[in-house]
């Protein structure tokens, strides 16, 4: 009888893992890094597992948000836990600013456990990350708890925007925070939570979930994924994935050079533009902030494979330094940042040559004048040439005689 019914447990298991659809129906623009945690006290601890990703549906074409957000997690925090509400990254960053709650806190378990989200050694498995979230069968979840048509969300309007959680005590108080809300809150408390939670608050979780293209406006990270980075750092560019449901055209690359510009002058800087295909549905804009002030190009154009150039008149400042020009061009496929960097002199502290009317050369020569061989003789040949007529009898009767029947050339002589 137990055989028998270890025999059914096993079976049911097995359906019941064979039931959930896996199919990828995302692409999922997700990376990740972190490192070791130190050592903590009982007041500032976080256990590993106690993490969360919260989930936003965006509308691609303006990135606002369509839907509440919801956070998916395998754990049960406690009812007493704080947190700060339900807010996405955009939010914050669109000025929404941090509302404590204590207890009341919303969560969703799936049916089918998450992977390990936020990591305490810098190796979070990214890949396995990905192929969950954009599984089908969590996509088709996300769907139904937000109250999305799942058809219309996979359609390529929206986006999902993943951000990890961790559930964590400071203080001796048990709190949720995303990385952004982590970095926020950090500020509040005039940086007492990165002095207590370094390696959890500003490492392991805004590094676990960070873009490897730029999208929503958000760049590309390129900094380290092994030390803490800035509550500045986390807010701009940590602490995110998007998963995107079309496929979408490369971002595009800017290409710059350093110049050098003489002061009060007016001048022109062109930066060479790339990447994916713009076109009239879809133009790439590029925004010049130079001296405080931002010039605006849009509608630039090029076919896939090409490039093309876009540039700005401006005036140079009246006193020579060295300033620099950033540069921001938002395209199809998302947004790429450079720096031109730029020399302003003053051409009056070294003058160019002005030749005048009296200037001396006090090492001038004159060159010889070539002597040509004269010509005493010369000599030609005039030909005087003569025809020799060329004389036939022609007996007609009466009219009988001689002829001149041809003439012939012969050679003249010389004068």
């Amino acid at each position: 009888m137990k055989k028998l019914l270890t025999t059914i447990c096993i079976s049911l298991i097995i359906i019941c893992c064979y039931s959930i659809s896996v199919f990828a129906v995302g692409d999922g623009n997700i990376d990740g890094g972190g490192g070791g945690m130190g050592s903590g006290t009982s007041n500032n601890v976080w256990s590993p597992g106690m993490d969360g990703v919260r989930v936003t549906v965006v509308r691609a074409s303006d990135h606002a948000v369509v839907t509440a957000p919801i956070d998916l997690t395998n754990k049960k925090p406690p009812s007493e836990i704080y947190h700060f509400g339900k807010i996405s990254k955009l939010q914050y960053n669109n000025g929404r600013g941090l509302s404590p709650i204590q207890g009341g806190y919303s969560f969703k378990n799936p049916a089918q456990a998450m992977p390990r989200i936020v990591s305490t050694n810098g190796r979070s498995n990214i890949d396995a990350i990905k192929k969950y979230f954009c599984s089908e069968y969590i996509i088709k979840r996300i769907a139904e708890i937000t109250g999305m048509n799942y058809d219309v969300l996979i359609g390529g309007e929206y986006k999902l925007l993943l951000e990890p959680i961790a559930y964590y005590k400071f203080e001796g108080v048990m709190i949720a925070t995303t990385a952004t809300e982590a970095a926020m809150y950090d500020e509040k408390v005039s940086g007492l939570l990165r002095k207590r939670m370094v390696s959890l608050s500003h490492k392991n979780l805004p590094l676990a979930m960070f873009l490897e293209v730029s999208d929503l406006g958000y760049p590309a990270w390129n900094g380290s994924t092994t030390k803490a980075a800035t509550n500045a750092d986390i807010k701009s560019s940590l602490g995110l994935g998007v998963v995107r449901f079309t496929e979408q055209p490369e971002p595009p690359v800017v290409s710059t050079y350093d110049y050098e510009y003489r002061v009060n002058t007016e001048v022109i800087t062109s930066v060479m533009i790339s990447g994916g295909q713009s076109d009239p549905d879809n133009p790439t804009l590029v925004s010049f902030h130079i001296k405080g002030k931002t010039y605006n190009v849009g509608n630039i154009y090029y076919p896939e494979g090409d490039s093309q150039l876009a540039w700005v008149k401006w005036t140079t400042p009246d006193t020579e330094q060295n300033m620099n020009i950033d540069v921001t061009v938002k395209g199809p496929g998302g947004t790429d940042k450079t720096t031109i960097h730029c020399k302003i002199v003053d051409l009056d502290k070294n003058p160019p040559p002005n030749p005048v009317a009296d200037d001396r050369n006090d090492d001038f020569s004159l060159s010889l004048i070539p002597q040509k061989a004269e010509k005493t003789r010369a000599e030609w040949t005039v030909w005087d040439p003569w025809w020799h007529e060329y004389w036939v009898w022609h007996s007609t009767g009466e009219n009988s005689g001689y002829w001149c029947d041809h003439a012939r050339l012969v050679s003249g002589q010389s004068a």
